[in-house]
């Protein structure tokens, strides 16, 4: 289906997308203790705890889940470079959620963002918008960043957390 190797297929992507919420939560918060969810809490050497990074998952799926429907009802949409661009993600509001409210909703969203690509056949996946000063951005490129945000991030969690043991 895609003529880029890097490319993601969207049925590993769906695969990884479903598999996300087990993994946050194997490492946030593998059981319910305060000590554990303060732990997710607390800052690590990044400046963001690890409870931050997996809300910056939930908002930037968020983001990048509208942006892929956009891309499937309008012809020419403009998406904030933030679905694309790591550094354009600076969320205003604090995370005021717990952990298990976090997880929760990256889990609601993860299932919904992977069903959503069921619907999504063939040259559909090349349909493009333009991401705010990034350029032209596919389906398929939009997929891919959501796929890798997801990754990072549960990376970035690891350390956070390893940081904070040790």
């Amino acid at each position: 289906m895609t003529n880029d190797p890097s490319s993601i297929a969207p049925t590993d992507a769906a695969i990884a997308l479903r598999s996300f919420p087990r993994r946050y939560r194997a490492l946030l918060l593998p059981v319910v203790d305060p000590v554990v969810e303060a732990r997710a809490q607390q800052v690590g050497p990044e400046g963001v705890s690890a409870l931050e990074l997996a809300a910056d998952t939930v908002r930037t799926w968020l983001i990048q889940r509208e942006a892929l429907r956009q891309t499937q009802v309008n012809d020419l949409p403009l998406f904030h470079p933030a679905v694309i661009d790591p550094a354009q993600r600076n969320w205003h509001n604090p995370v005021v959620e717990t952990c298990d409210a976090v997880l929760e909703q990256l889990t609601d969203l993860a299932g919904e963002f992977a069903d959503d690509l069921g619907a999504i056949h063939g040259d559909q996946w090349y349909r493009s918008g333009t991401a705010a000063g990034a350029g032209s951005v596919t389906a398929l490129q939009l997929l891919d960043a959501a796929v890798t945000v997801g990754s990072e991030n549960l990376r970035r969690i690891e350390r956070t957390l390893a940081s904070i043991r040790s």
